[in-house]
């Protein structure tokens, strides 16, 4: 009997220690997981920005070279 109640012990013992464990696993799953979506927000967001560099930067392009071939028509006639 009393070698039945020990088991029983060490098993109730194991089992804390596992929800312990759990929970400060769950505890950071979910502050990586805030992490990692503060990070995807950023990426997201500079690749918003580089974009419309980019777009910009090819519209300016664009418009020199309009100039260019404006002003290049207006020689030859």
């Amino acid at each position: 009997m009393a070698l039945t109640k020990a088991i029983g012990k060490k098993i109730g013992n194991i089992e804390g220690q596992l929800k312990k464990r759990v929970r400060s696993l769950e505890k950071d799953l979910t502050s990586l997981v805030k992490k990692l979506e503060k990070k995807e927000d950023e990426v997201k967001r500079l690749k918003d920005k580089i974009t419309s560099k980019f777009v910009k930067n090819v519209k300016k392009k664009a418009k020199k070279a309009k100039k260019k071939v404006t002003k290049r028509l207006a020689k030859i006639f």
